[in-house]
């Protein structure tokens, strides 16, 4: 049995069981935000020389991510390099959320994971016909505490795209939702990507911007 606090909890291992209280609200956080199975589990990420400064900055906003959640205080993570940490770091950030919350947690609303490009295309096709499960989907990331937008910037650029990201964005920000974006885009040349300012200045009033500037290091032991 493995369990998503292998890598810090102090409990005798002949103990663990799924009984484990610890276990099973872990495992309900895990499964309700989405996040892909890789990144679930402890990651060790090394950083490049150049990054030295960036995975500081990283780690600070990680260990305080409690109270940048409950102030609404986001960051966007970007890098021209495809593969060097980013949806890692994000991923990371929210499991060490889970970690902090985990006892005084309803569970419910906590945190969600979206792949962006998929989820506008499950938008699109939900018109026609939706299922439960996305709908879920789409409620949290209206409400959710912690969303991780990936890849924002990836998806093919129509002005339906671009009301649609602009109105997850609106909502978020109105309601002091902490909001985590990765992007291959600075917030500048996200504004040239979908032609439209409103995004990257929206974005900008609620993050802190990190740039990432490592190679990739998909295949490596992070």
């Amino acid at each position: 049995m493995r369990c998503y606090a292998e890598d810090y909890c102090k409990k005798d291992r002949a103990s663990c069981s799924e009984l484990c209280g610890g276990y099973r609200v872990l495992r309900a956080l895990y499964s309700l935000s989405r996040i892909p199975v890789k990144y679930q589990y402890k990651m060790d990420l090394i950083p490049e020389k150049e990054d030295m400064q960036s995975f500081i900055a990283l780690n600070d906003f990680k260990e305080n991510i409690v109270d940048h959640v409950a102030r609404g205080e986001g960051l966007y993570i970007w890098g021209e390099n495809t593969g060097n940490g980013k949806t890692s770091w994000a991923c990371k950030i929210m499991g060490y959320y889970f970690r902090k919350i985990a006892f005084s947690s309803g569970l419910e609303n906590e945190g969600l994971y979206i792949y962006l490009p998929t989820f506008l295309d499950d938008l699109r096709n939900s018109y026609n016909s939706s299922t439960p499960e996305f709908e879920e989907e789409l409620e949290m990331v209206k409400i959710c505490r912690l969303l991780i937008v990936d890849d924002i910037g990836a998806e093919r650029v129509t002005e339906w795209v671009r009301e649609r990201i602009v109105s997850i964005i609106n909502t978020r920000s109105a309601n002091g939702l902490c909001t985590i974006y990765t992007s291959n885009l600075s917030l500048k040349g996200l504004a040239d990507k979908l032609g439209d300012d409103r995004i990257s200045s929206r974005i900008k009033g609620s993050v802190t911007e990190v740039n990432l500037l490592g190679m990739d290091k998909r295949g490596a032991v992070l």
